[in-house]
């Protein structure tokens, strides 16, 4: 049965609606013919039984005056009389003693069914008896008893009805075959080209198809709703047609591989046309080779790549990272995946994510660390020719004194009174002979002893002038060998880290800056307090001081003051570290330059280079120290303070750093 519905569900609609047409009208059909074979039936027992108890009395009035008469033969010839009557059998008439009077059987009667001896009608088998009183004068004289092949008649009653209400159902199912093969057309036919129009728009995804229009039913009702719906498709599809272009537009213009894999195996179940462009592979290769991915990651970054996508989907949240895969043309690219992970009934469903080619990105990070090498290299090498120049500086200060200590002597020899010594010797030897007349009585020899008296005088002076000159020349020529020998201890112990008095390192740097100092004018201001000694690089700590003072000379310079004044402070800044503050009262530093002045390239100075503080403040930093600067603003002077790190304080660092114990 079940078989049977499903098939019928199965069925097109026409067969459906003329199964249901022909089904109700000849159940309809069957439910009347069997009520009028049923009424047809018991009317047929009403009227078998009337008729035969109407022909008994007819019978029973005609035997009286025989059984009166005792005539058995005439009897006999009366209930023969019902050989009219097929459908009687056999009629006799019983007395009131039992004994049979008179009987009639016919031929077709082999033997005759006991029958109740009761009066009416009685079934015995396939035959019907009526046992009837004969009465007389309302006296009962006999009995009369006919057997009927009710049976037979019945049959014979049942065929004809059924023949004819068989063939009525036939012709009206015929005729409701043929009536319902048109009329549902009407229904169906909508419905058909409805269907046929789905059909179409699910075959050919075409949304511009529309059923034909139908009547004002609710078939038409359907259509007209079903157009309707195709139209909000129609324009649904266009938009998401439209939104899936410029998706796919927007993926494709990415600058990178936009992917979608699964949380377990690596398998890709989506890739964009990047894939081609940046690394040689199609997007069906992808999806082709579950191991894809992992086959062409490049063998020294395989098991971190693998360790980190797992510990991704394990954690469950963003994440990015960066390894080499194979191109395949050979080349080895670098490429950092950024991927996200989509949960579903909180378990992971899908990653989701991007490759980017960073290869460009990484050649430049290493060309711009060898540049930063480089450009460290340049800034200390900047650093030490600050140092240079500041010797150099100083050198030239102090050359320039002794220039003028040579002026001085030269002029005292050109000028000197000793040179008409000659021409006295030359008198003298010409009046050798009459030295003594030419002495004491000649005009010009009577001179000759004041002019040596005169000429002892000069001498004497000008061998205390030029002693003096030699001395200063003989201390700055001292000058300069020490600032070139503290120049050259300097360098020897560059790159070394020691415990140093600050006093003492701020002193080395204004001695091989204080002849500038002098020729400029500048007051110098000393404010030193007792502090720690400090552990650092005296090398860089004196590049970083000899650039803050050249930097303090020029501000000064630039502002035009005549009292030009230089505070050199050492002291503690609370913290753990010794401050050494260069404050000068020149031009000030503009607030929005007080962090840029210290970035690499950025200068003030119209032929400066931006390399003095930048590596100053890298020098600190190297050494665990600090530099900054802090300013009024523009015309208010200004203070760098160079924070270095207290001698114990590093010893600790070093313990620390090598798990030593402290003491």
């Amino acid at each position: 049965m079940k078989e049977i519905i499903r098939l019928f569900k199965n069925f097109p609609i026409q067969r459906k609606i003329n199964f249901a047409i022909l089904f109700t009208c000849a159940t309809a059909l069957a439910v009347t013919a069997a009520a009028i074979f049923y009424v047809q039936l018991v009317t047929f027992q009403h009227s078998f039984k009337r008729d035969t108890e109407t022909l008994g009395h007819m019978i029973g009035q005609t035997l009286t005056a025989s059984i009166t008469f005792k005539d058995p033969q005439s009897a006999a010839e009366i209930l023969a009389a019902v050989s009219a009557k097929p459908q009687i059998l056999r009629a006799s008439i019983d007395l009131p003693d039992g004994s049979e009077f008179a009987v009639f059987t016919n031929q077709q009667l082999t033997v005759a069914p006991l029958a109740p001896k009761n009066d009416g009608f009685h079934s015995v088998g396939p035959y019907l008896v009526l046992n009837q009183p004969v009465l007389l004068a309302g006296e009962r004289i006999a009995t009369l008893r006919l057997l009927c092949d009710y049976q037979a008649e019945y049959y014979r009653s049942w065929r004809l009805y059924a023949s004819i209400l068989g063939s009525v159902l036939l012709v009206s199912v015929v005729l409701a075959l043929i009536l319902s093969n048109r009329l549902q057309r009407l229904i169906s036919a909508p419905i058909l080209r409805l269907a046929g129009t789905a059909r179409a728009i699910a075959e050919k995804q075409d949304y511009t198809l529309r059923a034909p229009a139908s009547f004002g039913d609710e078939v038409g009702e359907l259509t007209v709703a079903f157009n309707q719906m195709l139209t909000r498709i129609q324009a649904q599809d266009e938009a998401l047609t439209l939104s899936q272009r410029k998706l796919e537009a927007l993926v494709n213009s990415i600058d990178g591989i936009v992917w979608e894999r699964t949380p377990v195996g690596f398998q890709f179940t989506f890739v964009s046309q990047q894939s081609e462009q940046l690394l040689g592979y199609l997007p069906d290769q992808w999806l082709a080779d579950p191991d894809f991915w992992q086959k062409h990651l490049h063998p020294e970054d395989v098991l971190r790549a693998i360790q980190n996508a797992n510990l991704a989907v394990t954690r469950r949240q963003p994440y990015h990272q960066e390894y080499r895969m194979t191109a395949a043309d050979g080349r080895v690219v670098w490429v950092r995946e950024s991927g996200v992970v989509l949960i579903e009934h909180d378990q992971p469903a899908a990653v989701r994510g991007i490759f980017t080619d960073i290869t460009a990105q990484k050649e430049a990070g290493e060309q711009l660390d060898q540049l930063n090498r480089k450009l460290v290299d340049t800034s200390r090498q900047a650093g030490m020719s600050e140092v240079a120049t500041g010797v150099l500086h100083n050198v030239g200060n102090v050359l320039n004194s002794v220039n003028v200590s040579v002026s001085v002597i030269n002029d005292h020899v050109s000028r000197s009174p000793a040179a008409n010594l000659a021409k006295v010797c030359a008198l003298l030897d010409s009046h050798r002979e009459d030295l003594g007349s030419f002495i004491t009585s000649d005009s010009k020899g009577r001179r000759i002893p004041e002019f040596l008296a005169h000429l002892n005088g000069a001498l004497q002076e000008e061998r205390t002038e030029i002693t003096r000159e030699m001395q200063t020349l003989h201390h700055n020529l001292e000058h300069i060998k020490e600032i070139v020998a503290m120049q050259q201890s300097y360098a020897k112990v560059a790159g070394v880290t020691e415990d140093l008095p600050a006093a003492s390192l701020v002193e080395d740097a204004i001695r091989m800056n204080e002849g500038a100092f002098l020729r400029h004018g500048v007051q110098l201001q000393r404010e030193f307090t007792a502090v720690p000694p400090v552990r650092v690089d005296k090398h860089k700590v004196l590049q970083v001081l000899v650039n803050l003072f050249r930097n303090a000379k020029y501000a000064m310079d630039a502002s035009g003051r005549n009292d030009k004044r230089l505070t050199i402070a050492v002291n503690m800044n609370g913290s753990g570290r010794v401050k050494v503050i260069v404050r000068d009262n020149g031009i000030g530093i503009a607030p929005e330059n007080l962090t840029r002045i210290f970035g690499h390239g950025f200068t003030t100075k119209k032929d400066g280079h931006g390399f003095g503080l930048h590596s100053g403040a890298n020098a600190a930093n190297e050494m665990g120290g600090l530099l900054y600067a802090e300013s009024d603003g523009v015309g208010q002077g200004a203070a760098f303070i160079l924070e270095l790190p207290i001698a114990v304080e590093n010893k600790n660092t070093d313990k620390l750093r090598n798990h030593e114990p402290s003491a």
